[in-house]
């Protein structure tokens, strides 16, 4: 696995490249200090994940989040925590969303391992300030249920979840092709383009009041 961390804080940036190299998968760490940077490496390098700061000189990092190629995990990390700035950003395909100075080496690694098997990440921080509290969800209550089959809505509280299509294949005794289409059939009647936005949604009508 490829990481390339993008922040134009280069203590930021060293900090996380000793996290990221601790992940035994991992086979290559690279650096960008702003968004064209990253861009840039992105062409040369073709990392699977890339940790992306969203406030930098000459490009921001929800500029780049919209140009990265759909195959690439990006995790943002960010001082900004307001609803506003995680919905673009999941809007725009981000796969996970952390917030600096909430977040530890453990829960780093795991959103990278999580993101990289095509789950999604809310940090607690991120969680909170768009009123989700992933410990009292209640998919039984969850207010999509009557959009949505039995079927779909159980692969999607599965995604909810973090689990990739593999392991709700393998959990609900499906094949994996047939998840994504269970997938890709909610993501229409939700009225939604991508997994980062349906998972966003139930989570959100999952919430208690």
């Amino acid at each position: 696995m490829n990481v390339l961390i993008v922040d134009d804080n280069a203590i930021v940036r060293l900090g996380l490249a000793r996290i990221v190299e601790q992940i035994p998968d991992v086979e290559r760490v690279d650096e960008a200090s702003d968004g064209v940077e990253a861009l840039e490496a992105v062409m040369n390098f073709s990392p699977d994940v890339v940790l992306l700061d969203i406030r930098m000189p000459r490009m921001t990092g929800l500029e780049v989040l919209a140009q990265l190629p759909k195959n690439i995990n990006a995790i943002m990390l960010t001082s900004k925590n307001d609803a506003d700035t995680i919905s673009e950003a999941v809007g725009l395909g981000a796969k996970g969303y952390l917030v600096h100075g909430s977040f530890d080496t453990a829960q780093v690694i795991g959103a990278i391992e999580t993101c990289k098997k095509g789950g999604i990440v809310l940090g607690p921080e991120a969680a909170v300030s768009v009123n989700i509290n992933p410990t009292s969800l209640q998919p039984d209550k969850n207010s999509l249920a009557e959009l949505l089959t039995e079927r779909e809505m159980q692969v999607l509280e599965s995604a909810a979840k973090g689990l990739s299509n593999k392991e709700i294949a393998e959990i609900q005794y499906l094949s994996p092709r047939t998840v994504k289409n269970y997938l890709n059939s909610a993501y229409v009647k939700l009225g939604v383009h991508n997994r980062a936005e349906a998972v966003l949604m139930w989570h959100r009508a999952s919430a208690p009041n």
